[in-house]
């Protein structure tokens, strides 16, 4: 049985990932990649389009097909 998350585990680590990014945007495979790697196990990719899609205008922006930038960081 996989481990459930703990509430707000993946959302931290999704700001955590886009804040330490070197690039304006990331692709959603690349945010599912980096999130596994902060919390050591793998992430449902569904998981992190989900959040991206739910607070896309207000925190994140689509910048094209699957990609997202944080507000402003453009």
């Amino acid at each position: 049985m996989a481990e459930r998350q703990r509430p707000g585990e993946v959302r931290d680590a999704i700001l955590g990932f886009y804040r330490d990014l070197d690039t304006a945007d990331a692709s959603v495979a690349d945010v599912v990649a980096g999130v596994g790697e902060r919390l050591g196990r793998p992430v449902a990719e569904s998981s992190v389009r989900s959040y991206l899609g739910l607070n896309t205008p207000g925190t994140f922006e689509r910048t094209g097909r699957g990609r997202y930038a944080l507000v402003g960081r453009r």
